[in-house]
């Protein structure tokens, strides 16, 4: 025995809708919005499915080219497609055909696509290329960083350097050093050679 589907049953899928060829809309197309639900009846002329917009910002609704059933949606708004495939599945058996011929016009709010945000595209300037002079004041950091060291360091070899060869120097320092230092009087120590 053959149960009857009552009109809120889903049917069987029995055809499907796919996107348009490459040939017809050009690629990439963006689903606007889908006018559908599972399990809806739908006829041609009174119910759209969904809207695409194409890679040239034209928009295109699409219906179903028989009345029937909607047993699967595969697709979101806007969701971006670049190649062709099967986004839709129906049923158009004879109880469908029937449900779908007593169905109104599609009231159905449309599940739409967020708007797409315009790019703002600012024109840049090409940057100069440094010449040789030019480059070496604009070095990257840890290169300047390098560079500030190896010259502390040269500055400090050659403060060493100058003090070594004052050597004479630390034994007269010494001798200032052992001699008593007398508090009470404001006297002046003077070493001379």
């Amino acid at each position: 025995m053959v149960k009857k589907r009552t009109k809120f049953d889903i049917g069987p899928s029995t055809n499907g809708l796919a996107l348009p060829d490459e040939k017809t809309l050009p690629y990439p197309l963006r689903v606007q919005a889908i006018y559908v639900q599972i399990g809806d009846y739908v006829q041609p002329a009174s119910h759209p499915i969904y809207t695409l917009m194409d890679s040239a910002g034209a928009q295109h609704t699409y219906s179903f080219d028989l009345p029937g059933q909607v047993t699967r949606i595969s697709v979101r708004p806007g969701q971006i497609f670049t190649r062709r495939q099967r986004i839709f599945e129906f049923c158009c058996d004879s109880l469908a055909l029937d449900f779908a011929a007593e169905v109104p016009p599609s009231k159905v709010k449309p599940l739409m696509a967020p708007p797409i945000q315009p790019r703002v595209l600012t024109a840049q300037r090409p940057r100069p290329q440094p010449d040789a002079a030019q480059a070496k004041v604009a070095a990257p950091r840890p290169q300047r960083r390098k560079q500030a060291l190896a010259a502390s360091a040269v500055i400090v070899l050659i403060g060493a350097v100058a003090l070594l060869s004052l050597g004479g120097t630390s034994d007269k320092s010494e001798k200032v050093a052992e001699q008593p230092v007398d508090k009470t009087s404001n006297a002046t120590i003077v070493v001379s050679d």
